[in-house]
């Protein structure tokens, strides 16, 4: 396994720092001089299909030194049955061809666009440099902190922007062509199939918890229906799933969970400090399972993953409307009609017809990040073998062990899993 310091040479910082400065400089120019750099693992695990690390470049740039910072994301290097299984799924290798490719494509006209994703310097199929976020000022959610009707204001923005780019390289660049006939390779899907185990794991987990947990589970006729047809039901997330003509696609990110997205807060005017409920604006990360769907996709993942019921019970409709209006009005930056490319009866219709996935994902996603805040990242440490196990053969048994003992765990899947079995039922 190649280590942390050798994934980045002499040549990949000298590029790095070119684009990010700005330079169109020859090789040979040494207006631009790279004194020493390293990487720095950050620890934990702040992620699951990746390692992680920050750059620190100290420069000469005209006569001045200064240290330049740079985030790492890389192929796991300490733990090689997670590398192998990553780069047999293409993950990591889908999301630097998204950068290299899709995303580098996308209008990047500031007066007409938003920022919306970091930029990325480097695209290796092992490797990505970007933007340290941090140090441009955003900053994720604290643990376990709901996001409120600001927060999702400003993801649905981000996730408008997203899309009106992706209708743009659509319809004004490439004629109308789909985008999934250019750029399938990075768009195929290989996340919500039945081969993909990590995933029908997950859906094993939901009715585990739907058997054992859920309030219908009280009732004995219920169970024994929940029993016998709950997992056929759950299959409908595969066709769903897959590329479709009925409705307007467009790049959407899916992975909309609560690390993959940072935010540039207010601070609090009396102490200073930062006022987590008060976000500015918000920048999308995590590309690895982005795909060709319609964009009702991207506002269940975000409706259910990160909201609890009561609150998307009560701002459902202002949130339905309030996206479809933030992207029209995107759209129309970039000289596209929204009455045109996705009617208000399709995106109604389609956020109907796509619900299930934004339901069986925030229990699979759910089940899994929000976990005790480090559990998996230690057990990765300490027990590499009951890691990959708990990923890749069942995680039934830790499931409910924290679903006996961990309040905001079990209430957070049950808000997911008791509407899952409504929706698959029509149970009351």
């Amino acid at each position: 396994m190649t280590p942390l310091n050798r994934l980045i040479s002499l040549s990949d910082c000298t590029a790095v720092v070119r684009l990010e400065q700005g330079k169109l400089l020859t090789a040979e120019d040494d207006t631009i001089q790279i004194l020493n750099y390293r990487l720095e693992k950050v620890p934990g695990q702040p992620g699951f299909l990746g390692e992680y690390a920050h750059l620190i470049v100290t420069v000469k740039v005209n006569g001045k030194s200064k240290e330049l910072n740079y985030f790492v994301k890389c192929l796991p290097y300490t733990d090689p049955k997670q590398r192998e299984i990553i780069q047999e799924i293409g993950v990591f290798k889908k999301e630097a061809d998204s950068y290299r490719e899709l995303f580098s494509a996308f209008s990047q006209d500031p007066s007409r666009v938003s920022k919306w994703h970091p930029s990325c310097w480097l695209a290796r199929d092992d490797i990505l440099v970007m933007e340290d976020l941090h140090s441009s000022g955003y900053r994720p959610m604290p643990w376990r902190k709901d996001f409120g009707k600001a927060h999702l204001l400003t993801i649905f923005d981000a996730l408008a922007q997203m899309h009106a780019c992706s209708l743009d390289l659509e319809f004004n660049q490439m004629a109308g062509k789909r985008l999934d006939a250019k750029f399938g390779s990075m768009l195929t899907e290989n996340t919500f199939m039945k081969e993909s185990t990590w995933f029908t794991v997950g859906l094993k987990g939901i009715f585990k918890v739907a058997l054992e947990g859920s309030r219908y589970a009280r009732t004995a006729a219920y169970k024994t229906r929940m029993a016998s047809e709950m997992l056929n039901k759950m299959e409908r997330i595969f066709e769903l799933s897959k590329p479709t003509d009925r409705f307007q696609s467009v790049i959407v990110h899916r992975d909309l969970w609560f690390n993959n997205m940072m935010f540039k807060f207010d601070n609090d005017p009396l102490t200073g400090t930062i006022d987590y409920d008060k976000p500015k604006s918000c920048i999308l990360i995590d590309f690895q399972i982005a795909r060709y769907l319609p964009p009702a996709i991207d506002f269940l993942c975000t409706i259910y993953l990160l909201t609890r019921r009561c609150h998307r019970d009560e701002h459902y409709d202002f949130y339905m409307e309030y996206y479809y209006r933030r992207l029209s009005e995107k759209l129309q930056l970039l000289n596209l009609d929204i009455k045109v490319l996705l009617p208000w009866k399709q995106y109604v219709e389609s956020l109907e017809h796509y619900r299930l996935v934004g339901l069986l994902w925030s229990g699979v996603l759910l089940a899994f990040v929000n976990l005790p805040e480090g559990f998996l990242g230690d057990l990765h440490v300490t027990d590499v073998d009951a890691y990959h196990e708990f990923c890749l053969v069942s995680r039934d048994a830790t499931i409910m062990e924290f679903f006996q003992k961990d309040c905001n765990y079990r209430e957070r899947l049950l808000d997911s899993v008791d509407e899952t079995i409504e929706y698959l039922f029509g149970f009351e």
